[in-house]
């Protein structure tokens, strides 16, 4: 049995693809991320878009998702680390001194099993929920180390600066030395102005509780 249908044959699939029939929103919660969890979600986001035609968008979608994932998957294990080096991430001091020693050891030196337990026990977690609303396909991730108003008026700062520029442009001019270049983020948006016919398709914001993100594609 290859990866796909061992996949399809697995009690997430099978979940999400009854509240598809069911016409409700399906909530996964990611708990280690590997690439059978990736390749569950990319068929349940198939088999979402299926249901409204809008398969054509899928391979675009899905590299939307993953970097957003990825994003939540870091801030856990950045929040993970700040607290087993007894560093408080809201204070301004310590942040400075927890990213550079963050960047210094790399996410590949961190980002292991043993910290991903750490992230787990910790109650940190990400997920993604799906729905179907007015022929539209939404996207919601919400993981629960909350992003700071600092960094949400960078990322809206770069999203604004980066409106009608091209990739080249954005590369060249957009690179942003605190978090890292922020490309990711920019070329969600580029993506998803492409295959969805809403303005605001992409869009990031903070609760007390949690960081939200949300993916829109409306035909």
């Amino acid at each position: 049995m290859n990866m796909s249908e061992d996949v399809r044959d697995n009690s997430d699939f099978s979940e999400a693809v009854d509240c598809i029939k069911k016409g409700i929103p399906y909530e996964y919660t990611l708990r280690a991320p590997n690439s059978k969890n990736r390749e569950t979600l990319n068929l349940i986001v198939l088999e979402f878009l299926k249901h409204i035609n809008l398969e054509h968008t899928y391979n675009l979608l899905c590299l939307c998702l993953d970097e957003i994932i990825s994003n939540s998957v870091k801030a856990n294990i950045k929040r993970a680390y700040f607290i087993s080096n007894n560093l408080n991430i809201t204070d301004h001091k310590d942040y400075e001194r927890g990213m550079k020693s963050f960047k210094e050891q790399g996410m590949a030196n961190i980002k292991d099993a043993e910290f991903i337990e750490k992230v787990n026990n910790l109650g940190l977690y990400v997920k993604i929920s799906f729905k179907i609303s007015d022929g539209g396909f939404y996207i919601t991730t919400r993981n629960n180390s909350v992003i700071s108003e600092e960094e949400i008026e960078r990322i809206n700062k770069k999203l604004k600066l980066c409106e009608n520029k091209t990739p080249e442009d954005i590369f060249m001019n957009s690179i942003d030395q605190t978090e890292g270049a922020g490309l990711g983020i920019i070329m969600i948006k580029k993506i998803l102005s492409q295959v969805s016919s809403t303005e605001d398709c992409f869009s990031i914001k903070a609760t007390d509780t949690e960081t939200i993100t949300e993916l829109k594609i409306l035909p």
